[in-house]
C-alpha cells in the first residue's frame, strides 16, 4: 500500500512546557518572596518634617552679626528739635563736669580737714583750738574721751610750770598768779560738760583743778589776806561751774555705763573741804554743789522719782 505523505502539521514539535518553574509560582511570587513579612496588624510609622524655627533677636542683644541697618535721616521736626535743645544738652554735660571737679576738692578738703585734726589730737593742742575748729573736731563720737584727756595734760604741764616758776623765785609768788593761769581751763571744761559722755569727765577734771591749787599756798606760810581773797573768789568761781556739770550729769545720767553714786562723791568733798580747812582755813569748798548734790542723795534713799531714774544716781535695793 503505497505511503501517505506526510502533513505539515504532523512534522510540528509539540509545544513547550515549562518543567523547571510552575507556572503557578511566577518570577512575581519569587520575587516577592524576598520582601520583609510585616503584620497585617503593625502600620508603618509616617514622620513628618518639623518646621525649623529660628531665633528670635532680641532688640537690645549686640551678640549677633547683623548686617547693619541704615538709619533714616530724621524728619525736619526732629531736627530742628535736636538743634534746638544741643545747646541746653551741652550746657548740662559742662555743669556735671564742674560738679564732679567740686566733689573732688571737697574730698581733698575733707582729708586735709582730717590731717589737721590729727594733728592737734597728736601733740594734745585740743583745749587751744579756735571754736570754729572745736565745733567741727566735737562731732566725733569720741571727742569727750580726746578733749578730756587733752586738758589733764595740759593742766599738768601748767601746774609744773607754776611750781617750777615758784622754785626759781626768791620772793613769794603771788596766789593769783595760780588762779589765773588755771582759770584759763574753765572755758574748756565747760565746753566738755556739754559734749556726750562729757559731764563725767568735766566733774573729775574741775575736782582736780581744785587740787591744783590746793599744792600752793598754806604750807608754805603764804597765807596774806591778798592769797586768802584770790583762793576764795578762785573756789566760787569753781563752784559756780560745778553746780552746771552736776546738773548736766545728773540729767544725762543714762549715759553712763555705771550710775552714779551721789552719795559717796559728797562725802569725797567733805572730807577735802574739812582737811582744807584745817590747813589753810578755807571755810567753803563747793557749798552749793555740795547742796545739791545732798538733795540728789536724800532723794535717792526715798526711793526712784516718778521717771524711774531716781535722779540719775545709785538705786539702793529693798
Amino acid at each position: 500500500m503505497p505511503l501517505r505523505p506526510s502533513s505539515f502539521a504532523d512534522h510540528q514539535s509539540p509545544p513547550y512546557k515549562d518543567t523547571q518553574y510552575s507556572s503557578t509560582y511566577n518570577s512575581q511570587d519569587r520575587l516577592q518572596s524576598y520582601r520583609p513579612v510585616t503584620a497585617p496588624s503593625q502600620e508603618v510609622p509616617q514622620y513628618t518634617a518639623l518646621p525649623i524655627q529660628r531665633p528670635q533677636e532680641s532688640s537690645n542683644s549686640t551678640t549677633h552679626n547683623t548686617p547693619p541697618q541704615l538709619a533714616q535721616a530724621p524728619d525736619p521736626l526732629t531736627r530742628a528739635f535736636n538743634e534746638a535743645v544741643k545747646p541746653y544738652l551741652d550746657k548740662i554735660e559742662r555743669l556735671q563736669a564742674e560738679l564732679d571737679e567740686r566733689n573732688l576738692d571737697i574730698t581733698q578738703l575733707e582729708d586735709e580737714r582730717a590731717d589737721m585734726h590729727a594733728w592737734i589730737d597728736k601733740r594734745g593742742l585740743r583745749a587751744d583750738v579756735p571754736p570754729s575748729i572745736a565745733a567741727a573736731m566735737n562731732n566725733d563720737s569720741t571727742s569727750a574721751q580726746t578733749l578730756a584727756h587733752h586738758l589733764d595734760r595740759k593742766m599738768t604741764i601748767l601746774n609744773h610750770d607754776l611750781h617750777r616758776l615758784q622754785d626759781s623765785l626768791s620772793s613769794h609768788l603771788p596766789t593769783s598768779t595760780f588762779t589765773t593761769t588755771l582759770a584759763t581751763l574753765l572755758p574748756a571744761i565747760e565746753q566738755l560738760s556739754h559734749l556726750p559722755h562729757g559731764p563725767p569727765l568735766a566733774f573729775e577734771l574741775l575736782i582736780k583743778l581744785a587740787g591744783n591749787l590746793n599744792s600752793h599756798g598754806g604750807e608754805e606760810g603764804y597765807n596774806n589776806d591778798g592769797d586768802i581773797a584770790s583762793r576764795a573768789e578762785f573756789y566760787s568761781r569753781l563752784d559756780e561751774t560745778m553746780v552746771e556739770i552736776v546738773r548736766r550729769r545728773l540729767n544725762s545720767a543714762d549715759e553712763e555705763d555705771q550710775p552714779w553714786v551721789v552719795g559717796r562723791e559728797v562725802k569725797r568733798l567733805e572730807k577735802t573741804g574739812g582737811f582744807l580747812r584745817s590747813k589753810i582755813g578755807l571755810q567753803a569748798y563747793f557749798p552749793r554743789s555740795l547742796d545739791v548734790m545732798r538733795y540728789e542723795a536724800k532723794r535717792s534713799e526715798a526711793g526712784p522719782t516718778v521717771n524711774g531714774r531716781g535722779g540719775g544716781i545709785e538705786r539702793r535695793s529693798p
